[in-house]
């Protein structure tokens, strides 16, 4: 534990210490000062640069907040803690505390979406961090944001380059038709990210759009503190032109047109037995016909 508490990022006049994050018992912290704090954590560095402060109380909540991120209502937190960790490692080439550093924040952080409790039977779990289908007055809706793409893009900038192909391979493999659904429409959706120089998390369409962004994921504007407030700072890229290439590449070799017309068909017979969800197939469509064009798939 930090010796001194953390303070806020925000502040006029007194700023304020979260001084309940001193209690050593983790699950007595309440949800909104953890909310508050990690949104500090997150917004912070970009705003008013780095500080050893925010680095250390960082390490400290991360390992001991994971355990309490177990369905939707902390959705928000996990997002968070994600966006807290790329601005304060916004240079994936740094040197890290210890060695293995990411490969452990990767099998933690990064795989709380896949963790059981939010799946069940194979398929995404109503409760869990990953939003399914939602109904609403204006008809179904679903995100390629949130927690799967805050991970994803985890894993996007930090995984070793190596192994990259494997792991890609291991996401598009999960047969549950809504998860392939979801991917489809972040890859379309993340074209900017994920094709382009230049473009940072901060031009993300957030959820209400069917945007791949997810909470705070607008504090990721390349350096810290952020152009916006020192335009002297270098901005550096999100994803460099070797893991964009990369990204490309091994997409055109695993997914094929063949494979989103059968994923179309297994979203059409999920509309004849649910026909609360008719009309995602017009999202479906769209979606995958930018990826074809965007990777020249075949």
């Amino acid at each position: 534990m930090p010796a001194e508490p953390m303070g806020e990022a925000w502040f006029m006049g007194e700023r304020w210490l979260y001084t309940d994050l001193l209690d050593k018992d983790a699950s007595r912290w309440s949800q909104g000062v953890i909310e508050s704090a990690v949104n500090s954590l997150a917004s912070g560095p970009g705003c008013f640069g780095p500080r050893q402060e925010w680095t250390d109380w960082l390490h400290y909540l991360g390992p001991r907040l994971l355990p309490r991120i177990e369905d939707w209502r902390w959705a928000d937190i996990y997002e968070s803690l994600v966006t807290a960790f790329i601005a304060q490692y916004p240079d994936e080439r740094v040197v890290y505390p210890y060695e293995g550093f990411l490969e452990d924040t990767l099998a933690t952080l990064g795989r709380i979406p896949m963790a059981t409790a939010n799946w069940s039977d194979g398929r995404i779990n109503e409760d869990g961090v990953i939003q399914p289908i939602h109904i609403t007055p204006n008809g179904p809706f679903l995100s390629c944001g949130g927690a799967m793409s805050a991970a994803l893009f985890l894993h996007f900038k930090y995984l070793d380059e190596q192994i990259f192909p494997a792991w890609l391979a291991s996401v598009l493999a999960i047969k549950d038709p809504i998860w392939r659904f979801k991917l489809v429409m972040w890859i379309a959706q993340s074209k900017g990210l994920l094709l382009e120089s230049g473009k940072q998390p901060l031009d993300l369409k957030y959820e209400p759009d069917c945007g791949s962004g997810w909470h705070d994921c607008w504090c990721l504007k390349g350096s810290n503190p952020a152009p916006q407030v020192d335009p002297s700072q270098v901005t550096l890229a999100f994803l460099s032109d070797v893991r964009q290439q990369r990204f490309r590449d091994e997409l055109r070799r695993l997914l094929s047109c063949a494979a989103l017309r059968d994923l179309e068909r297994e979203i059409a017979e999920m509309e004849q037995v649910q026909p609360e969800i008719y009309g995602i197939r017009v999202l479906l469509d769209q979606a995958s016909r930018d990826v074809i064009h965007d990777y020249q798939l075949s």
